[in-house]
């Protein structure tokens, strides 16, 4: 039976009341929303040291290029394991037990999301080696934050008996509660739910045998048919199958066998842009800003600027999120209605609602900087050593200029070295790719010309990622 904590950490989850920042396509715990660092990468760093082994991160199909190079700068060993399709939190922690069964029956895992903001790094492993301790025959524990204010945005641990671990029996789990509500259970002595877990793998899947044997069944199957795929790894099976249901759902609220450990180290979700603006630093008058921002006679706001100059004059508590093809602006009070608004703009098409301007890929990104009726200007990063499909086009031809990096250009099977300020053209059919054979990145201004301009116009001859 091994001391050391296996830390499981989630990243799955899509942050819409993050919006216009965060979005399906690119959420907020990969994103630096109060750091340098992405809020994925900052989880990464409070598991690491001797009483913890290499971590596992479960991940959504969609952005597991980002989430391997993110877990590889800061845990370059961990394990990534990408999920076929997102099934909620029951389906992953399952996988991740069911994975470190297979290496040790009692392998002791501590899950965790990836998008919680910990400063305190000492209290929060304190509170893990806590519940971790309680759980080393079987069980599982939670642990609960200590409340800092009645809050109806989170759920809430009522406590039982305690026991001389540290720990106490969980008495019930209460929804997220209106305001009167909460207050009555901050009284009561009841923790917030921050979703962390401790557990024995074996013993988590036998329990949750007993009130979920599909899921589990479905599970097993899906890793028994796991592969590797380019550094990380693929459930098989009918992952997909699973029921989309919550692990406090699915498992917390039907077992018995669940004690609770305090945490005490303050602690968010950074579910909001209110949270955002708790979490962030401030002038004397209560502005936070992100960006280039100013402000004149305004106090208590939040300013988020990822490229133009956001000015507030004579506004208090506003959220004001600039990025490159949105702007939102609310009452800082209002922070919990922007998932609403996501909800009205894909109900009205608008594919702001779930995709960023910048689309990231496994060898870089681009973004298009203008659009026209036969034309878009696009500017492409490729990161070093990456490099693009072999490709043709059907309907459009390329003019690449060069501004940062070398770049290595073939088309119809010559090669070329190109260096700042040096282009090339490609014209309607040309085979072509694109490659970063230096150690800085590579940047490009690529002028499309065409009757098409939409990227299904891509017929991929070669590529290294298994696209097609």
């Amino acid at each position: 039976m091994s001391d050391k904590i296996l830390p499981v950490v989630l990243c799955g989850g899509t942050g819409t009341r993050l919006w216009p920042v965060s979005r399906e396509g690119m959420a907020k715990q990969l994103l630096p929303i109060v750091g340098d660092e992405t809020l994925l990468q900052m989880t990464l760093r409070r598991v690491q040291g001797a009483e913890f082994s290499e971590p596992m991160v479960i991940g959504a199909h969609g952005v597991r290029f980002t989430i391997r190079d993110q877990v590889e700068a800061v845990a370059p060993n961990a394990r990534v394991v990408i999920e076929p399709e997102r099934r909620d939190t029951l389906a992953a922690v399952l996988l991740a037990a069911t994975i470190a069964a297979k290496d040790d029956p009692d392998a002791l895992l501590a899950v965790m999301p990836s998008d919680h903001l910990i400063r305190d790094r000492a209290a929060f492993q304190a509170a893990l080696s806590t519940a971790a301790a309680s759980v080393r025959a079987s069980g599982i524990a939670i642990i609960g934050v200590a409340p800092t204010g009645p809050s109806t945005a989170y759920g809430y641990i009522k406590p039982g008996a305690a026991a001389t671990d540290g720990t106490a029996a969980v008495a019930a789990f209460v929804e997220k509660p209106d305001a009167t509500r909460a207050e009555k259970l901050i009284a009561e002595g009841c923790l917030w739910n921050a979703g962390m877990f401790c557990f024995r793998a074996g013993w988590l899947i036998e329990a949750a045998g007993l009130v979920a044997p599909e899921a589990v069944a479905l599970v097993g199957k899906a890793v028994d048919a796991m592969k590797q795929d380019l550094g990380m790894f693929v459930p098989g099976g009918d992952f997909a199958r699973v029921k989309a249901i919550s692990f406090d759902h699915g498992f917390m609220e039907q077992t018995r066998d669940a004690r609770v450990a305090p945490g005490n180290f303050h602690w968010s979700d950074v579910g909001d842009w209110d949270a955002v603006w708790e979490q962030s630093e401030k002038d004397a008058a209560g502005n936070a800003i992100r960006g280039d921002g100013f402000v004149h006679a305004a106090k208590d706001n939040l300013i988020h600027s990822e490229g133009r100059l956001v000015c507030a004059v004579g506004v208090e508590g506003l959220a004001i999120i600039e990025t490159p093809d949105a702007i939102m602006v609310a009452p800082r009070e209002k922070a919990q209605d922007v998932k609403g608004l996501v909800g009205a703009l894909k109900g009205a098409g608008r594919a702001e609602a779930v995709e960023h301007i910048r689309n990231h890929r496994p060898w870089g990104w681009y973004q298009t900087m203008d659009l026209g009726d036969r034309h878009r200007v696009k500017r492409i990063v490729v990161k070093p050593g990456a490099k693009l499909s072999l490709q043709k086009h059907h309907h459009r031809a390329e003019h690449w200029v060069v501004v940062r990096g070398t770049a290595e250009v073939t088309v119809d099977g010559t090669v070329s070295i190109l260096h700042e300020n040096e282009s090339i053209y490609m014209p309607i059919g040309s085979v072509h790719r694109l490659a970063n054979p230096g150690r800085i990145p590579v940047e490009i201004i690529e002028v499309q010309t065409g009757t098409y301009l939409e990227e299904d116009d891509i017929v991929r001859i070669e590529d290294e990622f298994g696209r097609v």
